[in-house]
């Protein structure tokens, strides 16, 4: 008679190394695909690219992204990828220092989910059924494919929490933005500035909308985010130059009665010699002003006391005229005829 011995595990075996040097160069949920597949290999039970999908919220994409990241670190091996799936677990050491394990960027465009993937997901996760629930609440309509694409990617993609988009719908509804875009745009500024609780999220959009929005308002733009452009200037006054709010507000005041316009170039330059002179608030302008009205008028009245000057000679004209008498020569004229009236009778 045959024994079979069994024994329940409460463990998994992951190797220290994998722990210290590879868990740090990936996506989280690359590490946990690796750590649930070990599981599943030292419990003997067969897995599915669905099933670990399913599992994690993801797509198969994903997960055969992980295996490739995995394979291209040198820990597994993976044979008929484009078919069935086998994944040979090998040897884990420590990366050679010169050939660091790469670190796995995030994908640049938003991913695409078929039809059947999002209905998985809303059927088979809890919180995925409640944000689109959410989700149509704040937007007022049934979502559209493409709205529950884009929804489903800021979790999925921007790695967003499902509390976090639920707070940033509802927060682009009360500022009266629907637009699918406007939500992208949102979104992934939230992900790019590390939003990753609601009370950092509260903390985020009310900076933003003290700040930015005022800025925004001032140079003619009422609504939408600033492009990265206007971002990286409206982040220079605030963050490098340490520019109050009123001052730069001064300055777009200014730009428009300059030019008739606001322009970020324009007011980025009143801004700098502003900063160039340590000028910091308005009293600071004021002086400034000040003392250019008088270096103006100081400049204007300097000309006025020269212009008091001695007339320049001119020999043509400045030579002393002689004075001539006529009266005498008329006497002398008629003393003449007399005589010579005297000399013709004799």
């Amino acid at each position: 008679m045959k024994m079979k011995l069994t024994y329940h595990r409460t463990t998994v075996d992951i190797p220290c190394i994998f722990i210290d040097h590879y868990m740090t160069s990936c996506p989280p949920v690359y590490a946990l695909i690796y750590i649930y597949s070990i599981n599943k290999l030292q419990s003997g039970d067969n897995l599915t690219t669905a099933d670990m999908a399913a599992h994690f919220n993801i797509t198969e994409g994903d997960v055969l992204n992980a295996w490739k990241h995995w394979e291209k670190a040198g820990i597994v091996k993976l044979d008929n990828l484009e078919k069935d799936i086998s994944v040979t677990f090998l040897q884990v050491n420590i990366p050679h220092k010169h050939e660091p394990a790469e670190i796995v960027p995030l994908v640049a465009t938003r991913p695409q989910y078929s039809p059947e993937e999002l209905a998985l997901f809303r059927q088979k996760s809890g919180e995925v059924a409640k944000l689109f629930n959410c989700a149509e609440q704040a937007l007022g309509k049934m979502l559209s494919y493409n709205d529950m694409n884009a929804i489903f990617s800021f979790h999925d993609w921007l790695r967003l929490p499902m509390d976090v988009i639920e707070f940033l719908l509802s927060y682009c509804a009360e500022n009266d933005h629907r637009n699918l875009r406007y939500l992208e745009k949102c979104a992934m500024d939230w992900a790019d500035n590390n939003v990753s609780d609601v009370e950092t999220a509260k903390n985020y959009v009310l900076n933003f909308d003290k700040n930015y929005r005022t800025i925004l308002h001032y140079m003619g733009q009422t609504s939408g985010y600033p492009t990265p452009s206007h971002r990286k200037y409206i982040d220079k006054w605030l963050d490098d130059w340490k520019m109050p709010l009123d001052l730069i507000m001064e300055s777009c005041d200014r730009c428009v009665m300059q030019i008739d316009k606001p322009k970020f170039s324009y007011v980025d330059k009143i801004l700098a010699e502003w900063h160039k002179k340590g000028i910091f608030d308005i009293v600071g302008v004021k002086i400034a002003d000040a003392e250019f009205a008088k270096s103006k008028e100081t400049a204007d009245i300097a000309p006025t006391a020269k212009t008091e000057r001695k007339p320049k000679i001119n020999r043509f004209v400045n030579f002393v005229q002689r004075e001539n008498d006529y009266s005498n020569w008329e006497q002398m004229e008629r003393a003449y005829q007399e005589k010579r009236l005297k000399t013709d009778s004799m």
